[in-house]
């Protein structure tokens, strides 16, 4: 089997606070900042759901309880050789209080921003559907267009 033969899966959330604020990170890719989505690779024997949480914490601080899926998406990133396969839980936060600081490799800061944040609409064009709470989207990476 072959890198083309299968996808890298990662799972993220979508965690909102007062209707439209959006908890994001900030990740450096080749020394450039961008923003992300909290969320990473499940680890073997972990569900989805899990692992989300697990990813919410670890890079930012915060306590979530993944809902439902917002979306699932594919899509090429150049730091992969891989497909990636991404399913996006809405979660609810769980405390307002960060429990522990950042412990992951390249994130170095979390915040929160309005959906209609520039930056927000640059990095996470997805973003749109989560101020109307839609969700079970597929999203092809050819086409910002979502599938019902």
């Amino acid at each position: 089997m072959n890198n083309a033969d299968h996808y890298r899966v990662r799972v993220s959330a979508a965690v909102l606070r007062l209707g439209d604020e959006l908890l994001v990170v900030r990740e450096s890719r080749l020394a450039v900042s961008v923003l992300n989505l909290p969320g990473g690779a499940p680890q073997l024997g972990e569900t989805l759901e899990n692992a989300a949480a697990r990813e919410v914490l670890e890079e930012t601080g915060y306590h979530v309880n993944p809902t439902e899926i917002a979306f699932v998406a594919e899509r090429r990133e150049d730091r992969w050789s891989e497909p990636v396969l991404e399913i996006c839980f809405y979660a609810d936060l769980i405390s307002e209080l960060r429990d522990k600081p950042i412990a992951h490799d390249g994130v170095f800061a979390a915040e929160w921003l309005t959906l209609d944040h520039s930056e927000i609409r640059k990095h996470l064009p997805h973003a749109e559907l989560f101020s109307a709470r839609k969700r079970g989207r597929y999203i092809d990476a050819a086409s910002p267009q979502t599938v019902p």
